[in-house]
């Protein structure tokens, strides 16, 4: 009850500070068919916000194809959408090269919310935050990225070093030749790929000692429940015994920071994830003005309002909302 009263205040003050960044005085009219692709996961959120965009916005209808998250992003290349709800990171350069070579520019990006906390939907499932995990009998309360690059990749280019004991990590003299035993989902999945970006940067390069685990985030996280030399990523799952989150530090000297909704939404957590929406825009040209404000709307307060009751997503803070509308003018 508490993590949802936090929730839900999160996102109404979100939402207060985004009202004047929002408002455009009157809607524009607006008419014709709006395209969108998606997961079927996201059919009840996606419907949500066709339905309250069409209260203001009567003349408009849209056309849903949700297929799943392999063929999203590709309805934009093949030109059969106007919006692809991607709710994950796009694969790099897997999912856009074949955009990029016809085209000869990138897709365009717009930030809807913030990922969610998590639950056990898998590693390929809704896109969720992401912390670190230990052992709880591990003495390690907070890393830095440069130390999570040191642990799970093997060309550290974050300038690091290999860290292959928890002497590297842990000051405590019974921890220094203790082994470090590397936990996580496969690595062709969506959540490796977001750590190999955001962590590793960019590096295909993982410390050779990763341990693959099959079964969705409860049991990677089990995995390291019974293995005290054991680190792994995970979102936050409730009810997780044996394990603990690490706040999480920018860099050395900097705030640790714990993954939590506040952190979150205000983007004080130094490993966010975002849900996207993608389409095709050719640089300098505007965007198509029935997408543009079903984008807008999906921006604005009561779009925001629509994604974090939806109990997957946190809503963007100000700075953040302020940014993407930027971005579509």
């Amino acid at each position: 009850m508490r993590n949802a009263i936090e929730l839900w205040r999160i996102g109404l003050v979100s939402i207060v500070l985004a009202t004047c960044l929002a408002a455009r005085g009157a809607a524009r009219t607006v008419t014709g068919t709006i395209r969108v692709w998606g997961s079927p996961a996201d059919a009840r959120l996606i419907h949500g916000l066709e339905t309250a965009f069409r209260r203001t916005h009567g003349a408009v209808r849209f056309a849903n194809a949700l297929h799943g998250p392999e063929s999203t992003f590709g309805s934009v290349n093949l030109g059969v959408a106007d919006v692809a709800f991607m709710a994950r990171e796009l694969r790099v350069p897997l999912e856009t090269m074949a955009f990029e070579w016809q085209h000869h520019y990138a897709p365009f990006e717009i930030d809807i919310a913030n990922a969610g906390l998590g639950r056990d939907g898998g590693p390929d499932g809704r896109e969720a935050d992401l912390a670190f995990f230990v052992n709880d009998r591990n003495p390690l309360t907070c890393i830095t990225l440069t130390q999570a690059d040191d642990v799970f990749a093997a060309d550290h280019r974050r300038g690091g070093v290999d860290a292959h004991r928890w002497g590297a990590l842990v000051a405590r003299i019974a921890w220094k030749d203790r082994p470090i035993h590397l936990y996580g989902p496969p690595v062709e999945t969506f959540a490796a790929v977001f750590i190999r970006n955001a962590v590793l940067e960019h590096s295909r390069k993982w410390n050779p000692q990763y341990r693959q685990v099959a079964g969705g985030w409860n049991a990677v996280l089990a995995a390291v429940s019974r293995d005290p030399d054991g680190i792994a990523y995970a979102p936050p799952l409730p009810r997780t015994d044996g394990v603990k989150a690490l706040r999480l530090a920018q860099a050395p000297g900097a705030p640790c920071m714990p993954l939590n909704a506040q952190n979150v939404t205000s983007g004080a957590y130094p490993l966010l994830r975002r849900i996207d929406v993608a389409l095709d825009r050719r640089p300098g040209t505007a965007i198509d003005r029935k997408v543009e404000e079903f984008l807008r709307f999906m921006l604005s307060p009561q779009g925001q309002r629509i994604i974090a009751g939806g109990g997957f997503y946190l809503p963007l803070g100000a700075r953040d909302l302020h940014l993407q509308l930027r971005r579509l003018e």
